[in-house]
């Protein structure tokens, strides 16, 4: 099938501000939702810059004067990604979270240490995989536009626009792996340990937030995590389909014409840019 991609990916520039009047659970006044978002939030920074530093090493072996601008444009989008969420960082700080054993663990043990003993083309494969994570959690966000009503209206805008740009940009380190290395068995070998590390990472540290104002064992939380996941938004399922569809031998992420759905959180930020 024909794969049509965006042409222009580039940055879309947004400044978002927090101050203290932004309550602890921000989202639904959920604890386990806000804190699911707080531990991306947390954990995006070091994960951007890593995609853009195998983003920047692979631009030389990639010939596709396509794919290079891609990268480049790829490289723009993550850094901004990264900016914006550490925002956070000082405002979840001064809310009594102590973030520093779930930031040691994503810089020091994932990004400083197993980065740099495992080959560059796990790397380049492991970029591909989680951005494939990224890309289908911006899909979700975006056809399922019930689930974030009850945002904070300033997180929510900082995810519509991350999410919006990982649709985007979605296809970008799956061309630079399949330029340097297009193995199959790299590709879903990699995913594999990737998925474990995701979900682990993900459930410890918003369990270790929940932890922080005791409301892990608070059962309306539990309620809240089972209707998600298995009840009417059944994102559960959803999120196993679309992880799945890496799967695929012939996989491509344009496969999927979903660029639809970024468009409009896209279009009008480069309204505004012009205006």
């Amino acid at each position: 099938m024909e794969r049509k991609s965006p042409t222009n990916i580039k940055p879309h520039k947004i400044e978002v501000s927090f101050d203290e009047t932004l309550p602890k659970h921000w989202f639904g006044e959920s604890a386990f939702l806000s804190h699911v978002l707080n531990t991306f939030t947390v954990i995006f920074p070091d994960a951007e810059r890593y995609f853009i530093r195998w983003a920047k090493k692979a631009l030389p072996d990639v010939t596709d004067p396509k794919i290079k601008k891609d990268i480049q444009g790829f490289i723009g989008q993550e850094t901004m990604h990264a900016n914006q969420h550490e925002k956070l960082w000082d405002l979840l700080r001064s809310q009594g979270y102590n973030l520093e054993p779930a930031l040691w663990f994503v810089d020091t043990l994932a990004f400083n240490w197993l980065e740099k003993i495992v080959p560059d083309k796990f790397n380049y494969a492991l970029v591909a995989g989680l951005e494939h994570f990224t890309a289908m959690l911006g899909e979700i966000y975006f056809e399922n536009p019930e689930i974030m009503e009850g945002m904070h209206s300033e997180m929510r805008r900082l995810f519509e626009w991350h999410a919006a740009e990982e649709i985007q940009h979605k296809a970008v380190a799956f061309d630079q792996l399949q330029a340097i290395d297009d193995n199959y068995f790299l590709r879903t070998g990699v995913m594999n340990v990737a998925v474990v590390g995701l979900y682990v990472l993900t459930f410890a540290n918003t369990f270790y937030f929940m932890a922080q104002d005791r409301s892990l064992f608070n059962p309306k939380e539990w309620l809240v995590m089972g209707r998600i996941l298995f009840g009417k938004s059944d994102l559960a399922r959803k999120t196993v389909i679309k992880f799945l569809e890496y799967y695929r031998p012939d996989f491509h992420p344009w496969n999927n014409q979903n660029f639809h759905l970024a468009e409009p959180t896209l279009q009008a930020y480069e309204k505004s840019q012009i205006a």
